[in-house]
């Protein structure tokens, strides 16, 4: 039996390759005129973007795609949906073994890890080598709240990784 091929596209933004689901299409209408293909139907030229806030937030000030704070508004909103109440879990496992966070100890611990939440508002350096060190370990990861709201489970100021080291647990969520 044979796999079936997913395609792959360039996000615009990060210019990352990824499987052509993973990513939201904005159509070109005209020549300046963009606008986002929710159901990917748009017959034009299309470019796509990651579903990620980081990469939808630096959309918003590309100044060739130039698309409408709508259709914006209307990208987050399906990440939004779609993206699990991280925190919720977090908060409830914040005791347990399973979890370490802060970026010396998840790298550190890299060995033991199977999923990564970054802060969204992580800095760039930081980011850059998380999701190196995550790629090149093959770890899953996901950008999601900010470093205070991170920070908030373990009562500290500000977080900007939080690691899960359960296999189970890092399925659960992943799934």
């Amino acid at each position: 039996m044979m796999d079936k091929h997913i395609p792959e596209r360039t996000c615009i933004v990060c210019r990352e390759k990824k499987d052509k689901n993973d990513l939201f299409r904005i159509g070109q209408v005209s020549e300046k005129k963009y606008i986002f293909d929710e159901k990917g139907k748009v017959q034009s030229r299309g470019v796509y973007v990651c579903k990620t806030h980081e990469c939808i937030q630096r959309l918003s000030k590309n100044k060739k795609i130039n698309l409408s704070m709508e259709d914006l508004v209307k990208m987050v909103n399906l990440l939004k949906k779609k993206s699990k109440n991280y925190l919720n879990v977090l908060s409830a496992m914040k005791n347990s073994e399973h979890l370490t966070f802060g970026i010396n100890m998840v790298l550190e611990d890299l060995d033991h890890i199977h999923f990564i939440i970054i802060a969204e508002d992580i800095s760039e350096k930081n980011d850059k080598k998380l999701i190196a060190k995550a790629k090149e370990k093959n770890i899953p990861y996901v950008h999601f709240g900010k470093k205070d709201e991170l920070g908030d489970i373990f009562k500290k100021d500000e977080i900007n990784v939080i690691a899960i080291k359960s296999k189970k647990v890092a399925k659960g969520l992943l799934d």
